[in-house]
Formats: structure tokens, C-alpha cells, sequence
């Protein structure tokens, strides 16, 4: 307990754990996963780079509702000298999105275009004229979108470790994916303990304290690309910590044990570590949270971290930020989040804690 009471500095505190998970070849991307390109994938971290598969556009496509062209053809044209332009050989209807036709490289827009019957005179059936007159020249790929205008086929289109947003679904299916490679999202037990804990929604009496660091725990896990599992509430009991500890450990990569990480006579947590496997921290030297533990829980062939979370909610989501969510970043290979931070000035004196 000498450990406790003698809080380390957080850097060491975080070498110790980095060097525990790398001795057990936990540092580092868990795994990678093969899901379907839909809306699920919405938030998931990229295991591989995506590259094109194809270009987009695939073809040369209009730009806008007109008349394919040649530019060359349409040279000279002005407001006083319009031109003149057969529809076939010379001009043909297009609308946005449309391929250009072979051996055209420019498309005029309706608006600049007036239809021409085969009596001369303008008609309203823009679709098939006889002619079109036109007033103005245009320059070779005017209202085109060449092939590969916004993805060239084999190019990058998005790296690993990259958070899929809305628009890069949309991108990675432009580029001719139906299914990606997304790191495996790491599995998190929380488990409240505590006599004195009941559930959300119980009728309370006198002492009772409602559980929802577990749930908070939880959500923050969720938002930060993990799997949470919440256990039911264990009293304050070593034997019975250990068993759901020890159950814990066989499904899940981490392990979130909440409250009982102080000095009281009923704070198992670090107990509970030593009976499973190691105790690499005990105190760390940040406030609020300065109780945290962090160990190592041994299982066949393999470890599992653990956390001994403070009970006290503050700290019990601050110790969250600070451990939890790098080590999940880790995980799945993406960068760990940076918080903002503001400059202030303390109006009056105050102790460090």
C-alpha cells in the first residue's frame, strides 16, 4: 500500500502501463474486421488504406443540361454573328450526368442556346431541334467532368487510421468499395462495486447511492470506439470482486473496476489486482483521480489490463480521458484525442489539490 501513499508522477505512470502491454503484445491495433460500406461503418477506424478501385467519373460526363460540342466548331460565334450548329454531327442533347458523346470535348449550356426548327423558326422542343444557334464560343471542356475529375483510380483515397465521416462513406463507395477493413472495436467491462450502490430508478433510502458511473463509463467508451459491457453491481465482498474480475477477463480487453481503489477497509480493487495478477500503479499524482490503479490481470496465454477506477464521479471520467481513451486509441490505431485548453488567471490563492 506504500505505493499508494506515495502517488507517482503521471508519465510514469502511463511508461508502466505501456510497458506491461507491451510485454504482453497489447501495444498495438487489436485486430481488423471486414464490415459491409453502409451506414454502420459511420465512426469506425480504418485498418487499411482505401485506394480506388475505379476512377469518378468513370467516363467523361456533362457538367450541365445542354448541347455536346465540338469547341473548335463553335469559334467566332458573338452576340451580333451568332452561329449555326446541325444537331448530330455538329451538336447533340445532353443532360447532366450524361456521357459525352465520342469526338465531342465542350458542352453549351440550354440557356446559351436557341432551338431551331426545321422551318427556322425558335421552338420550345429544346430536346430535338433541327439546329441550335449559339452566340457565344466555347473553350475545349467547358461544362465537362473529365474522367477521374474527383477520384483517379489506384490513387489513395483515404489512409489507416482514419475516423470514417458521413462524406468519406460516400467517397469510398465512388471508389468502387463495398466492403472495408475497420479496426476491431476493443471490449470494455465496467463493473460497479459497492454495498451501498443501487441501480438506476431504485426507490432510495437513507445511505443509498445511485450507480451511473458505469454508465457514464460506458457512454464515454461507446463515443471513443469501443465495446462497453456493463456487469451488474458486486458488494463489497473480495471473493465475489474476484469471480466477476476473473469472468471479465475471459471476453474483454479491458477491465474498468469501479470504486474500492482508495484505502479503506472495504477497498478491494488493489487486492483483487494482486490476487489475479499484477499491480503495476497504485496512486498516480493528478486531481481528482489520484487513487486510480492500474494492473495486470493474468489469464492463459494472455493478459488483460485493468483499471482500478475512484468512485467519485469527476474522477471517475477524468481517469477515463486520461487512461482509458489512449489506450483504446491505441487499440485502433487511430491518434488519441486532444482536449482543448483555455488560459485563466486564479482570482484568489489557493493549495495545489
Amino acid at each position: 500500500m506504500s505505493v499508494y501513499l506515495h502517488d507517482i508522477p503521471l508519465d510514469k505512470a502511463k511508461a508502466a502501463l505501456q510497458s506491461a502491454l507491451e510485454d504482453a503484445d497489447l501495444w498495438r491495433v487489436l485486430g481488423a474486421e471486414s464490415i459491409p460500406l453502409d451506414e454502420n461503418a459511420l465512426g469506425r477506424v480504418l485498418a487499411e488504406p482505401i485506394w480506388a478501385k475505379i476512377s469518378s467519373p468513370h467516363y467523361h460526363a456533362s457538367a450541365m443540361d445542354g448541347f455536346a460540342v465540338r469547341a473548335q466548331e463553335t469559334a467566332g460565334a458573338t452576340l451580333t454573328a451568332p452561329l449555326t450548329l446541325e444537331i448530330g454531327p455538329q451538336a447533340q442533347y445532353v443532360d447532366t450526368g450524361d456521357p459525352l458523346p465520342d469526338g465531342f470535348n465542350a458542352v453549351i449550356m440550354i440557356e446559351e442556346t436557341e432551338a431551331i426548327d426545321a422551318n427556322g423558326e425558335i421552338t420550345s422542343a429544346i430536346r430535338e431541334p433541327k439546329t441550335i444557334r449559339i452566340r457565344a464560343a466555347v473553350t475545349p471542356w467547358k461544362h465537362v467532368r473529365p474522367l477521374g475529375e474527383d477520384i483517379v483510380a489506384t490513387q489513395l483515397v483515404l489512409p489507416a487510421g482514419h475516423i470514417l465521416r458521413p462524406v468519406d462513406l460516400g467517397a469510398v463507395a465512388a471508389s468502387g468499395h463495398t466492403e472495408i477493413a475497420v479496426s476491431r472495436k476493443p471490449r470494455v467491462a465496467t463493473l460497479p462495486t459497492g454495498t451501498e450502490l443501487v441501480e438506476i430508478g431504485s426507490e432510495l433510502k437513507r445511505g443509498d447511492i445511485l450507480e451511473y458511473n458505469s454508465l457514464v463509463l460506458a457512454a464515454q467508451i461507446k463515443s471513443w470506439g469501443g465495446e462497453a459491457t456493463r456487469y451488474p453491481i458486486t458488494v463489497d465482498d473480495f471473493d465475489r470482486i474476484v469471480e466477476r474480475v476473473a469472468e471479465a477477463s475471459r471476453e474483454h480487453d479491458l477491465i474498468l473496476l469501479n470504486a474500492g481503489s482508495s484505502a479503506g477497509a472495504e477497498d478491494f480493487s488493489a487486492s483483487v489486482v494482486e490476487k489475479l495478477g499484477t499491480l503495476l500503479v497504485h496512486g498516480v499524482a493528478v486531481r481528482p483521480g489520484h487513487p486510480v490503479i492500474i494492473g495486470m490481470v493474468d489469464k492463459e496465454q494472455s493478459s488483460v489490463p485493468i483499471f482500478g477506477i475512484p468512485g467519485y464521479p469527476v474522477s471517475a471520467a477524468l481517469t477515463g480521458e486520461i487512461f482509458v481513451e489512449p489506450l483504446i486509441a491505441k487499440w485502433l490505431g487511430r491518434p488519441p484525442i486532444q482536449l482543448d485548453t483555455v488560459k485563466a488567471e486564479l482570482t484568489r490563492k489557493t493549495t495545489s489539490p
